[in-house]
């Protein structure tokens, strides 16, 4: 679930539930088109749909902790940001070159086979089984961070004090409640809310989003207990500072304050009952935005309820997707422990404390090799997702207002199947209704090419969303070419010299079954993005060449 941890909820009145409830089923259905084939064209939108792209599905060689087979790969030729968010937040450098969903499904609907990477490595042979485990040390432990991802299941067995938590096998992580009793979420001895199985809501646990996320109700707990401890034990450290935990990468703590109130607050635990409890500690509350910084925001943040990075960090947690659950094993230990199939198949894990823990970022990335000969990538490892998406060589980036640092608001549409869906912010002055805005005349050579008509959604003087007819991704990929992209994909990452394009053309082994090239896209404006490369430099590096 990427790019954004903003709500769409957060874009619309609250009296247009109905309308908001309908997009993000559209948004959030991850099989959205049914029996893709090579060659045809496929959508993906994340989070609230603000990041989309479209793209063409190929296969190919994939190197990934040395496991090796052909795979499925999303070759993305068109979207609205770049796919790796951008650390620090938001001046800095997109975090990757393409995404790795860990989760076992399928691009379009399933049909007689699983199409993620990891299940295309046990049908060629690599694994035996569709079981990974991911190890991240904590910014304690280790300040550069990162970790291992040990591939296929292991013959050291699981230690002892491993729990295991119930998940679905199949698609994301969803948390299983128990068929009978209550889900009692705690912090410490306190109990925030119980759940009965029929009250559940399913939550996942998600590498590819940020921190740990949870209903209002459950974080007024999480801030009356914080300031209970700000006024206690950290009385000194915390002297005029008000605790308050928003969704606002710009709210800053000091440091003696955030530090002292990590080392006190309690876990936040999902009581499953028969031993099973997923807890996150305590001392994930406050990260340090970079490695230099200084400051601290929090990683624990209002939302639906998500088990994110917190959940894993600091931790050697299995995933196992054969016999539905996830296994926390303990304490990271540095990762020493190879828990890979033969002990042959450890990659590393790279991400700081800032990028991984933020609600904004949370991005763990690792390395994998595509094609013949191979080519680098470095890609988020995200168990919330299940596709490889990796950008081609002519990807490009439309929306308005690009200048003002890839804020979500300026993709203005987004692409679910094959819908175009438009967003509309009513409490912007300056946001005019459709079609009269900028986004409709922005997009309106594209309507006009697909020849599609406009439909408004329900409620309100100023519709939350508006779509179109339903039209084939192929003649969209065609037709988007008549407007300006504002970026190529990789613009960002290519003025830091990481950018890493997918030159499908130089790969001896790349399949795709179409001999249609590419649609020619118009050249993107010059690049002059303030870009900061290190995060731990104060200079702000401004690119004025084309990209």
């Amino acid at each position: 679930m990427k790019f954004t941890t903003l709500s769409l909820l957060a874009l619309i009145y609250n009296n247009e539930v109905t309308n908001a409830s309908l997009l993000r089923a559209r948004l959030n259905k991850q099989d959205s088109l049914s029996d893709l084939q090579l060659g045809d064209y496929f959508s993906e939108a994340y989070a609230s749909g603000e990041s989309w792209f479209v793209g063409l599905l190929a296969s190919d060689m994939v190197n990934f902790g040395s496991a090796v087979a052909r795979a499925k790969v999303g070759l993305m030729t068109s979207g609205s940001l770049p796919i790796g968010n951008f650390y620090p937040w938001p001046e800095g450098m997109s975090t990757t070159d393409g995404i790795l969903g860990l989760a076992r499904g399928c691009f379009g609907d399933c049909g007689e086979e699983y199409t993620d990477t990891v299940s295309n490595l046990v049908r060629g042979g690599a694994l035996s089984a569709h079981v990974f485990t991911m190890c991240l040390v904590d910014g304690a432990t280790n300040p550069e961070g990162g970790g291992a991802l040990f591939l296929g299941p292991s013959d050291k067995g699981l230690p002892e004090g491993t729990v295991k938590i119930p998940v679905s096998a199949t698609g994301m992580y969803f948390v299983q409640p128990p068929s009978q009793g209550t889900v009692n979420i705690t912090l410490g001895d306190k109990l925030l809310k119980q759940y009965s199985p029929e009250e559940w809501i399913y939550p996942i646990v998600d590498s590819g989003t940020g921190g740990l996320s949870m209903p209002q109700e459950l974080l007024n707990g999480v801030v009356e207990e914080a300031k209970n401890i700000a006024s206690n034990q950290c009385k000194a450290q915390c002297q005029n500072i008000d605790i308050e935990l928003y969704n606002d990468l710009s709210q800053h703590f000091p440091k003696s304050c955030a530090v002292c109130i990590n080392t006190a607050m309690p876990d936040f635990v999902a009581d499953l009952g028969s031993d099973k409890k997923l807890e996150v500690s305590g001392s994930t509350l406050f990260y340090e935005t970079t490695p230099c910084s200084g400051e601290y925001s929090n990683s624990w943040s209002p939302g639906a309820l998500t088990f994110g990075t917190a959940s894993l960090y600091g931790k050697n947690v299995q995933f196992n997707a054969e016999e539905g659950y996830i296994a926390f094993m303990g304490d990271a230990n540095g990762c020493e422990v190879n828990y890979s199939e033969g002990g042959n198949h450890r990659t590393t894990l790279s991400g700081v404390e800032g990028q991984v823990l933020s609600p904004g970022i949370g991005v763990i990335t690792a390395d994998i090799h595509v094609g013949t000969p191979p080519q680098k990538f470095v890609v988020q490892m995200d168990t919330g997702s299940q596709d490889l998406l990796l950008y081609a060589d002519t990807c490009m980036l439309y929306g308005i207002n690009p200048e003002d640092n890839f804020l979500p608001k300026e993709t203005c549409f987004t692409v679910s199947g094959n819908y175009l869906y438009y967003f509309s912010d009513e409490s912007s002055k300056s946001q005019k209704c459709f079609p009269d805005n900028d986004c409709y005349k922005y997009t309106k050579p594209l309507l006009d090419e697909l020849q599609l008509s406009y439909h408004q959604g329900d409620g309100g003087f100023c519709p939350s969303n508006s779509y179109l007819e339903g039209f084939p991704l192929s003649e969209f990929s065609k037709a988007i070419t008549v407007l300006q992209p504002y970026s190529s994909c990789n613009a960002n990452r290519e003025y830091c010299g990481e950018a890493n394009y997918f030159r499908y053309k130089d790969s001896s082994t790349f399949m795709s079954n179409n001999a249609t090239p590419f649609p020619t896209q118009k050249d993107p404006p010059a690049f002059t993005k303030k870009v900061i490369c290190d995060p731990c430099s104060d200079d702000l590096h401004t690119a004025a060449v084309a990209v």
